[in-house]
């Protein structure tokens, strides 16, 4: 959104990106994926209601195993699957869903563990899609048109869907 050289060694940034596989198929598309400076990261979430930010907080303290979490930043040297291969808050495997989308913090080339990384299958995505305002919505819907518009073979996967960026 600013031009920040995310390459740069002091850089702080938040990544993400979406998959969606075809049951019956080993096939999967990467629907969308970007990274985002930390302070534009900040001012958006800034523009989403206080509702809606209350309601994400309380739908991951109710719904996340936050001990489980923990656990995997406490070994010596933690390894990016064991974070991005289960649903944080379902915990079901990216085998079992059909969507699902990953998200991590990082400064420079370097990956932060900390409430980072994770992932979050599309059931517990279209959870927390219901819980938020129609302002949520209106401001998601406009930062994915402005900054995740498809390509034209991918529109049809956006139809319809709710895009969810935490």
């Amino acid at each position: 959104m600013c031009n920040t050289d995310l390459t740069a060694p002091d850089a702080h940034y938040v990544i993400e990106k979406a998959i969606r596989k075809y049951t019956g198929f080993k096939a999967w598309d990467v629907v969308f994926e970007y990274a985002i400076c930390m302070s534009c990261a900040n001012s958006f979430r800034q523009q989403l209601s206080s509702e809606s930010m209350r309601s994400i907080e309380k739908y991951f303290l109710d719904n996340v195993d936050i001990a489980r979490h923990q656990r995997k930043l406490n070994v010596e040297t933690p390894n990016i699957l064991d974070f991005t291969s289960t649903c944080l808050v379902k915990g079901i495997t990216k085998d079992e869903v059909e969507e699902y989308q990953i998200y991590g913090e990082c400064r420079g080339n370097q990956f932060i563990y900390n409430a980072m990384p994770y992932m979050i299958s599309g059931q517990a995505m279209d959870e927390i899609a219901n819980l938020l305002s129609v302002q949520t919505l209106d401001e998601l819907d406009g930062f994915a048109e402005k900054h995740l518009g498809p390509s034209p073979e991918l529109e049809g996967l956006f139809k319809g869907k709710k895009i969810v960026l935490i």
